[in-house]
This record gives structure tokens, sequence and C-alpha cells, in this order.
């Protein structure tokens, strides 16, 4: 366990950040609204992106759909919200098979359909956080993504590839920070809550970092992992990843250089501790319950009569009737 040092040697942050919702749904399709947003903070203020948007936005659509084997697939469909925001969705589609999502979930689970806007959406994130560094981040600079550096599924890991070499290319440190920890001890404990109550006691008062606690070396998931508390207030210490090959290569000072930028960022008053940088692109790509009915009507607008009444309707029918039992509450 160490202290975390002052902030000396100021670097410039990137965050990134998407949210989703879904906007219509049944059991065998989904459509959602998503959008994906990035910051940038120098000499601890908010800067303007200068080549990318700050925010895009696309929809999608998921759908299970046999196979030429008969087995299933959830072929997700990428729609931009704008036409200057294709180019930032890797693809138009993106197909998964059941076998591949057996072996994430179990395999006696099949996941909620509305789950797979989520996963276009870390897609897309992955995506967009590449031309972000490209364009926006230089020879030094700190990426932080909302979440870990863990990846899922099979596509998904190349987009990662392109991340890494990216970011190798330019030097740009690749980091990602959660807002849960779910790693435990051998004996069943929390670990970050082990680590946390040991370092209060020997830093009361203190900002502080732990390393080494766990290497994930498997090929999808190339992260070293860090527990860091970041202000002296902070409520609870949270999982910091650094890219693995980066943080093999970095000495401690240039560890503690990168974990110190982070903890400068990480003064706001509303949250002690958890960087402004991932506040503010929260803000911006969070996906409000208000802006859902409004994008529903407009969607169901748009479909063909006869499609809607023979294809659409009967399937949400056969879900919502705790939408209608809701609706009787309240009248």
């Amino acid at each position: 366990i160490f202290k975390i040092p002052e902030c000396e040697e100021m670097r410039k942050l990137g965050f990134v950040d998407g949210g989703t919702a879904s906007i219509l749904s049944a059991a065998d399709f989904s459509i959602s609204l998503t959008r994906i947003a990035g910051a940038i903070f120098k000499d601890n203020e908010i800067i303007e992106v200068e080549e990318i948007p700050e925010v895009i936005e696309f929809y999608s659509a998921t759908i299970l759909e046999p196979l030429g084997d008969g087995k299933l697939a959830y072929n997700i469909q990428l729609f931009p919200r704008e036409s200057e925001f294709k180019k930032f969705l890797p693809t138009e589609e993106i197909i998964i098979k059941m076998d591949e999502v057996r072996m994430l979930w179990g395999f006696r689970f099949r996941p909620n359909i509305e789950t797979f806007g989520g996963v276009a959406m870390r897609f897309v994130e992955w995506f967009y956080a590449t031309k972000f560094i490209e364009t926006e981040l230089d020879n030094g600079d700190i990426f932080v993504r909302d979440g870990s550096l863990q990846t899922g599924y099979k596509d998904e890991i190349l987009l990662v590839r392109d991340l890494h070499s990216k970011a190798q290319e330019k030097n740009v440190y690749i980091t990602g920070l959660s807002k849960s920890c779910r790693l435990i001890t051998k004996n069943g404990d929390s670990l970050i809550s082990l680590i946390d109550m040991i370092a209060s006691e020997k830093y009361p008062k203190e900002k502080w970092y732990y390393h080494p606690i766990y290497k994930m070396t498997k090929a999808d998931n190339l992260a070293d992992v860090y527990f860091v508390k970041l202000h002296k207030e902070a409520r609870s210490p949270f999982r910091f990843d650094i890219f693995l090959d980066q943080s093999n290569r970095l000495s401690q000072q240039e560890k503690e250089v990168i974990i110190a930028n982070l903890a400068q960022n990480s003064n706001a008053l509303s949250f002690p501790g958890y960087p402004y940088g991932l506040i503010k692109v929260d803000q911006l790509s969070r996906v409000g319950v208000r802006e859902m009915e409004p994008q529903k009507i407009q969607l169901l607008s748009e479909f063909d009569p006869n499609i809607y009444e023979k294809y659409i309707l009967p399937r949400i029918r056969s879900i919502d009737a705790h939408d209608l039992l809701n609706s009787i509450r309240k009248n």
C-alpha cells in the first residue's frame, strides 16, 4: 500500500463513457437509443474536443434469427442518428451466436434481448475511444474509460486490439476505473473491502493505492489491476486497470504520475474520490427516462401500418402486461 503523491507533472486526461436505454422491446426484438461521450481535461480544466463530436448517438435494433445450421444468433443492426456519426460506428451489423452467449452467461441462461443494446454500446465505445485517442490525445496523455478493461465477445476483442495498437503508437496510457469490484479472497471476502480496512489503519485520511493485486493475462483481458483511493474523504476505493503491456513497462514513479493525475481530477464536492471527467461524460451520455416515451411514439409512427399490426403489436402485447397494470393503478 502506497500513498498517492501530489500531482507535480500534469498530463492531459481523456474520458469516455456510454449510456443506453431500450425504447421498444419484445421477447425476440429490441430497439435501443445509445449515446457515447468524450471529454478532455488539461491542467484540471475541461477543454474542447477538436476533431471528433463530443457526443454521438445511434439506434441499435436487435433480433433473434436462425442461422443456416439451425442455431440461433442475435443480429444487432446499428443506425447513426446523424449521418456524421456513421464513421464512429465500427460496423452496421454485429452477429453474436447463441453458443458464444452461453459461454459467457451460462449454458442454461439466456439474457433478456434488451441486454444487447448494452453490447452494441460497448462495441461503439471501444471504436469511438480509438478515434478519440487518435485525434485528441498525445504522447504521455492518459485515457480513462468508465469500467474495467475486460472484454467478452469475440468481435469486441478485435476492437480492443485496435485500441491497444493506436494507444501504443501514440504512447497514450489506457486505463479504466470501475465503480464496483467483485474480486474476492480465497476465504470468500471482498478483496477491495479488506484492503480498504488495512489501508485505513495505515493511512487514515490519506489518498493511497494498492498494487500488485491481479494481472489478467488472457488474450481478451490484458489488464493490471490496482485499487485506488483518490481523495482523503472518499467513501471507498475503486478498482483501477492499466493496460497490462504498458503497466509492465512502467516505473513506479510513472505509475504514480498516472494515479496522481487521476486523483487531481477527483476533487468534486459532489463525489470526492471519483474523477470529475467520468462524472462529466456520464452526464453527457446518459439517456433519460423522460426521453423514452417521445422516442417510442416517434419510432412507432415510422412503421408501415400493416407491418405494425401484423408483427410489432402482437409482440409488444406479449410482454406489456406490467405496463397495463401500472396504468390501471395510476388511474
